[in-house]
């Protein structure tokens, strides 16, 4: 067994995390199949035997983790929602289908923090979890910052200097209005809602950022604003606040890495890209118009520079903007501030690669033989996953909406992917670069390759 299957659901977030992946895979003679989860997931029972490496743990994942074991692929897991989350309990009510984490042979944490909830979890039951951290992280290294060197300098173009905001209020603010699962917790469960709590912070958080954000952008007239929305939210809230906002430019096109090595800052609440941030010395300050012990989460906001105000937020963009390296310095050697992204971070300090220790931590799973499976059920599910799917791709709001699909993972071609291959392999330093082959659509083949 020397493939992986690598889907992807957000290309912006995921794809070059999952490429760079496949890249050293190949590297070791190990082939893989990278691309968007919808096709690879109705087409499964087409590929040879593979560790399938799974990117949720939620209830709505549990048929896309069952299936590859049924077809006779090892499943491994790692959980892209698995860094940020405000305590382990919420962590689990919205993150986690507990027996989920039996599934998989093996499953991959961040860090410790993200292997101890998974520990701590009443479920589990001493699936082995691998120290190895994401792919996402190794994109940060100073190694691979020339990747992003074409989409760097067409932002710094169409913005010059400029703040970035990123806002993550996709739960309120859906791209498909029926899945704004946070509003209809609320509408459902009142005050008694398990959910609820989390939910109307959300909710007081989405507005604060609404109501008051205005007034950040007319303090500081001369300074250009970038807002990037969340992928799954829905644009036109946002670009109906900057209609009157010169200075405010709506953009989320591609990869977050080259926006924050462009940005003076980035202010989020709550937001992964704080973490980002860090690793690339770009200052992150937290605002927190609307605080809560309870449903805050606690890394992002805890490593960043803080504002609870408009006053105090504007105090902290100007001195980013007058000095972005000392401002960066003040907030990434506080001790505390290291102490929590070590916990998260499993690579934060060390010389490797998290790709490397996840090709390490799966060496024992691309080494077994092929297990049996149960082929007639499978294909049953599956015959009956894609009638569901041909039907559902056109009903607005469901999970298989055709224009959300495109949205999230926009139609990408051989030609695109072999480019994004050649700039990891040029960064790495690789003789022999792996080979590009389309299989499906936005589905592609990474193989070891040639010597350039």
């Amino acid at each position: 067994m020397r493939w992986l299957i690598l889907p992807c659901e957000t290309r912006s977030r995921e794809l070059d995390a999952k490429l760079l992946l496949a890249v050293l895979a190949a590297a070791r003679g190990i082939t893989s199949i990278v691309g968007s989860k919808k096709p690879i997931d109705l087409n499964l029972h087409r590929f040879d035997p593979a560790v399938y490496v799974g990117k949720s743990l939620t209830g709505r994942s549990r048929l896309s983790l069952t299936m590859p074991k049924l077809l006779g692929h090892k499943l491994a897991v790692w959980d892209e929602e698995g860094l940020v989350w405000a305590s382990p309990e919420i962590y689990w009510r919205t993150k986690i289908h507990g027996p989920n984490l039996n599934l998989p042979s093996l499953l991959i944490a961040w860090g410790e923090a993200n292997a101890a909830a998974w520990r701590d979890h009443p479920d589990y039951s001493d699936t082995p979890i691998a120290l190895a951290g994401n792919p996402r992280t190794d994109l940060l290294r100073p190694v691979f910052r020339s990747c992003f060197d074409d989409e760097l300098n067409a932002i710094r173009q169409r913005h010059g200097r400029f703040v970035l905001i990123n806002t993550n209020f996709s739960r309120v603010n859906h791209y498909q209005p029926r899945q704004n699962r946070h509003l209809k917790w609320l509408r459902e469960g009142g005050s008694g809602h398990s959910r609820a709590g989390f939910a109307r912070h959300k909710w007081e958080l989405y507005n604060a950022f609404l109501a008051t954000l205005p007034d950040l952008i007319r303090a500081l007239p001369s300074t250009c604003f970038v807002l990037r929305p969340h992928p799954s939210e829905n644009r036109a809230v946002w670009d109906e606040l900057a209609a009157g906002l010169p200075n405010l430019a709506i953009d989320r096109e591609g990869n977050v890495v080259p926006w924050l090595m462009a940005a003076d800052a980035v202010i989020h609440n709550g937001c992964t890209t704080a973490i980002e941030a860090c690793q690339l010395e770009c200052p992150a300050i937290a605002y927190r118009p609307v605080v809560s012990d309870q449903y805050d989460h606690p890394l992002p906001n805890g490593i960043s520079l803080e504002a609870r105000n408009v006053a105090e937020l504007a105090d902290r963009v100007a001195a980013c903007i007058q000095d972005r390296t000392g401002s960066f310095r003040d907030q990434i050697e506080d001790p505390a501030r290291r102490a929590l992204l070590n916990r998260a971070l499993a690579t934060f300090d060390a010389p490797e690669l998290a790709s490397e220790r996840i090709l390490d931590a799966l060496q024992p799973l691309l080494a077994c033989d092929v297990e049996g499976s149960e082929l007639t059920a499978a294909r049953l599910v599956l015959y009956g996953r894609r009638l569901v799917a041909g039907i559902s791709r056109h009903i607005p709001g469901t999970a298989n909406y055709q224009p959300y699909i495109a949205h999230m993972f926009p139609p990408t071609d051989d030609t695109e992917v072999q480019y994004r291959v050649n700039r990891l392999a040029r960064c790495l330093g690789l003789a022999a670069v792996p080979k590009v082959s389309p299989l499906l659509a936005d589905v592609f083949q990474i193989q070891p390759g040639f010597v350039s």
